[in-house]
């Protein structure tokens, strides 16, 4: 008798198991869920009726309301599991990489919008160059998706869905300006207005670094990815903040017109990168470089891979890194301008290798002079090697990585890197030059990922 109720409640269990999924029926999907995918995608389709309007060009805010539809559309196909259903879920890859190209497009926009307002320190000659560029940048983006949206409304038709046939005529009555508190958490106390400039400035170099040494050592599409555009994204984002919640309409931003500039060199690469995460999102998700269905080939031909990858590389980035060279100059001049030698706070990274036979000079009594170099620098000077850093102003953490080395030494020669200010950098790469023979080294890719602890092969700190 035990047993036979043991076996009821396992009965019980299952049907009620049962009562929290079912598997529609087909009726059920004719009669209920494509009926419930007309209304949901309603708005979706009269958008796209009038992107598809010869010579229309989307502003921001066809954009913003684009990305709400395919919000709205993605998210019902997605509770209803779509992802994993052979008949609906080309539409609802479609409708994913719209949401992407949508972002491209928003941002590409967004930079033409403003770019007049941006302080930049660019001649004539270099603006119509980056304009013409982003431009051309931009019909490639509408291009992908008007060929998405003519194969989603081919799709639906397909699915026995019925498109809107009438262009939207709703108003748009949204804001697009996100207010955000000050990004301050962790931020030291900062005592007057030249110690803003100067912490910020700081932390602008350090990311410019960062991000220079990323795009000059890609070799291979591997290098690339949305998580490391992501990585770089937020970090200018962050500096964007920074800059607004403590120097923006200050009296220091009125007397030194180069720190406009310097926001104007922060925000483009920001919005570049903004596209750079979309396409990258695009290509790593629904164009056929991780699937091998049929549906993702198909909206791979829809959208060329090929040219979203080299647009990524050969504009986005290429464009960004531009952007952020002139900013560097730009500190250069700020830095000038309030008595400090910019030598002594733009960063530079050096790769240097230490010759094998020249162990025994490589030991703690005639290198930790390098502690008093670092020292008479405001700012800070890492060491990397065998992926961890070292602050070079610290007798203790230089202590600690000159046996690390001397390990390598006594069987290859031990590459490393140095970061910190030019001089600081010049003047202890010819201090190990002269004590134990170091040489430069160009920094590759191979020499970031395998001495680098700050950066991997993404691009994010580690």
């Amino acid at each position: 008798m035990v047993r036979k109720v043991k076996e009821k409640d396992k009965v019980s269990s299952r049907n009620e198991a049962k009562s929290l999924v079912s598997i529609m029926t087909a009726e059920e999907i004719e009669k209920k869920f494509i009926p419930e995918l007309q209304l949901v995608s309603a708005g979706l389709f009269s958008i796209l009726k009038t992107l598809s309007v010869k010579e229309f060009q989307p502003d921001r805010e066809m954009c913003f309301l684009l990305s709400k539809e395919v919000d709205r559309v993605e998210t019902f196909l997605d509770d209803y599991g779509a992802t994993n259903n052979r008949r609906f879920f080309f539409f609802r890859e479609l409708v994913a990489s719209i949401r992407w190209i949508d972002v491209a497009i928003f941002q590409a926009v967004h930079i033409l919008a403003r770019f007049d307002n941006y302080s930049l320190a660019l001649n004539s000659t270099e603006r119509k160059q980056f304009i013409s560029e982003l431009r051309g940048a931009l019909n490639f983006y509408i291009s992908g998706l008007t060929q998405l949206a003519m194969a989603l409304q081919d799709e639906a038709r397909n699915l026995e869905l019925v498109p809107g046939e009438a262009p939207y005529e709703g108003k748009i009555g949204f804001g697009l300006e996100k207010k955000m508190l000050p990004a301050d958490l962790g931020q030291e106390a900062i005592r007057n207005e030249q110690e803003v400039i100067i912490e910020i400035l700081k932390k602008f170099l350090e990311v410019a670094e960062d991000f220079s040494l990323y795009v000059n050592t890609i070799r291979a599409l591997a290098d690339i990815s949305e998580e490391s555009l992501e990585n770089f994204r937020s970090a200018f984002n962050r500096i964007q903040s920074l800059y607004d919640s403590y120097l923006k309409n200050t009296r220091a931003e009125n007397e030194l017109p180069d720190l406009k500039k310097i926001r104007g060199h922060v925000s483009v690469p920001l919005h570049l990168l903004e596209i750079g995460r979309a396409l990258m999102h695009f290509y790593e998700r629904h164009s056929d470089r991780i699937r091998s269905d049929a549906f993702s080939v198909k909206i791979a031909h829809l959208v060329d891979k090929t040219q979203i990858r080299d647009n990524v590389k050969d504009f986005v980035l290429k464009q960004a890194l531009v952007f952020v060279e002139i900013g560097k100059r730009v500190s250069g001049q700020i830095f000038r301008s309030i008595g400090s030698d910019p030598d002594e706070y733009i960063l530079e990274t050096r790769g240097l290798v230490i010759p094998a036979y020249r162990v025994e000079d490589f030991h703690i009594r005639p290198i930790m002079p390098l502690t008093q170099i670092a020292g008479k620098y405001g700012t800070d000077s890492y060491l990397f090697f065998n992926r961890s850093k070292y602050n070079l102003k610290s007798p203790i953490e230089l202590a600690i990585a000159i046996p690390d080395i001397r390990e390598t030494l006594a069987e290859e020669n031990a590459a490393l890197m140095l970061r910190g200010p030019r001089k600081a950098v010049v003047e202890m790469a010819n201090f190990l030059s002269e004590k134990c023979g170091a040489y430069e080294k160009t920094i590759t890719r191979e020499l970031l990922e395998t001495q680098s602890a700050r950066l991997d092969r993404s691009g994010r700190k580690v």
